[in-house]
């Protein structure tokens, strides 16, 4: 009676055992996979997006070597096969090696894809001047340049935000590329201090302020030129 009751518990036991067993590979399986899954995840985001950068007319560098990642995983394939256990893929440090593999591919990709993309924003995009530093040279008492500049400052700011960071979809880069011509189209609208006379700019820089300009600030030079850019027609003669 004993000895049959010692038996029982002992084979219970034993399935218990077993079971623990297979919880705690099933456990160390499944942390294996998302660490692939983490770093396969990250490669196909790289693939895509070097996809749609050449497509969208970026040149871009030889991609890294491929052939040690899938040589490392093609042999710790075949041996989880034959023995498809948790400590077959840590076996001879083949899963640590196959990581540092996956993780050098992918820092060498994003590494190169962003210098690809600052050396194509430098030479084929239109990033303008901060638009501190732009003013410099304009009157912007002059409406035309007025209006331009505000135009100038926002799309300056979205293109801005690219000159080092690279797309992260078509649609971004579709939008950078537009962004860069409306902004090239905007700073020639304006109108350079070296383009204006200074008479010019003395009625301009009167017209700013709340008093706005006198009579004697409204040169026949100043009027000569006002009719010329179309302009004349803007202002009207007021008593203060």
């Amino acid at each position: 009676m004993m000895l049959d009751e010692a038996r029982v518990a002992r084979e219970r036991l034993m399935r218990a055992e077993a079971a623990k067993l297979n919880v705690e590979e099933a456990r160390e399986l499944a942390n294996k996979k998302n660490e692939l899954r983490d770093l396969v995840g990250a490669i196909k985001s790289l693939a895509e997006r070097r996809d749609w950068l050449g497509q969208g007319g970026v040149p871009l560098s030889r991609a890294p070597d491929v052939n040690r990642p899938k040589q490392l995983c093609g042999r710790i394939l075949d041996r989880f096969i034959e023995s498809p256990k948790s400590d077959t893929l840590v076996r001879n440090r083949g899963w640590v090696n196959l990581l540092d593999a996956l993780s050098t591919f992918n820092v060498t990709e994003e590494t190169q894809q962003k210098q690809d993309w600052r050396e194509y924003f430098a030479r084929k995009l239109f990033g303008g001047a901060p638009p501190e530093q732009r003013k410099q040279t304009l009157t912007l008492s002059l409406p035309v340049n007025k209006d331009a500049f505000a135009r100038y400052e926002h799309m300056y700011r979205l293109v801005s935000q690219y000159k080092n960071a690279v797309p992260n979809s078509k649609k971004q880069l579709v939008n950078v590329q537009t962004w860069s011509e409306q902004l090239a189209a905007i700073n020639s609208e304006f109108v350079e201090n070296d383009d204006v006379p200074v008479a010019v700019q003395a009625f301009f820089t009167a017209t700013a302020t709340g008093y706005g300009a006198s009579l004697e600030l409204l040169t026949e030079e100043v009027i000569a030129w006002l009719r010329v850019s179309n302009m004349l027609n803007n202002y009207a003669v007021r008593a203060r």
